[in-house]
């Protein structure tokens, strides 16, 4: 009996966890047209026939480049699950 209570004052008193928030996207979702090329990342990358492509976002790179100018990313709103859908401009 003691022992349980000892176990119990021990499980009662610790302190509680650290939440740490993401701040930020956690991913992006690039939409387009299939075969819209885009540069996130220091990588280019390609909108697949399904007409998007999901990418986990990196914190420190906030832009992206596509049809040779670099854009920002967080002008788009961030969804429940932490993703930003990013629509891509059309090739010229």
């Amino acid at each position: 009996m003691i022992l349980a209570a000892i176990s119990l004052a021990a499980i009662l008193h610790r302190p509680a966890p650290t939440v740490t928030c993401q701040s930020g996207a956690v991913s992006y979702k690039f939409v387009g047209a299939p075969g819209t090329q885009f540069t996130y990342s220091g990588k280019q990358y390609s909108v697949p026939q399904r007409g998007w492509i999901e990418l986990i976002g990196h914190g420190r790179d906030s832009r992206y480049a596509a049809n040779g100018r670099e854009l920002p990313l967080d002008v788009w709103p961030i969804d429940d699950f932490g993703t930003r859908t990013v629509p891509l401009p059309k090739s010229n």
